[in-house]
C-alpha cells in the first residue's frame, strides 16, 4: 500500500514541477533560446532530491547542432534560477535538484521518416 501512495506522490510532484517549469519559461525567462523549450516529461527520484526535466526545442529541425548544444548548455546553466523561482512560487516543501535533458526522440523520428520517404521515392 505504501508503494502506491509513494508513486502517486512522486507523480504529483513531477506534475507540479512540469507545470512550474513551463510557467517560468513562459513568464520569467527573457532569453529567446530558452523560450523555445517545451517540457515533455519530468522524472523525480524516489527520495525527491533530484528531478530530470526532459525537453524538446520548438522548430529544432531548422536549427544547427551547435545551436541545439548551446540551448542545452544555456538551460542547464539556468537551473538555479528555475529552482529559486520554484521555491518561491510552488507549495513544495523542498525543490529537488534539477537536470535538464534534451529529448531528441522527435528529431530522430523526423530523420527516420525522411530516410523512409527517400527510400520509397
Amino acid at each position: 500500500m505504501k508503494y502506491d501512495s509513494d508513486n502517486q506522490r512522486i507523480h504529483r510532484i513531477a506534475s507540479v514541477i512540469k507545470k512550474e517549469i513551463a510557467q517560468i519559461i513562459q513568464n520569467d525567462i527573457n532569453d529567446q533560446r530558452i523560450k523555445d523549450v517545451i517540457v515533455t516529461d519530468v522524472e523525480v527520484s524516489k527520495d525527491l532530491k533530484n528531478a530530470k526535466i526532459f525537453f524538446i526545442i520548438f522548430n529544432n529541425t531548422k536549427r544547427r547542432p551547435e545551436e541545439i548544444k548551446l540551448i542545452i548548455k544555456t538551460i542547464n546553466s539556468s537551473k538555479l534560477f528555475f529552482k529559486k523561482i520554484m521555491s518561491k512560487n510552488s507549495n513544495l516543501r523542498s525543490v529537488p535538484n534539477l537536470r535538464f535533458i534534451y529529448d531528441d526522440t522527435e528529431a530522430k523520428a523526423f530523420e527516420l521518416e525522411k530516410l523512409i520517404n527517400k527510400s520509397l521515392h
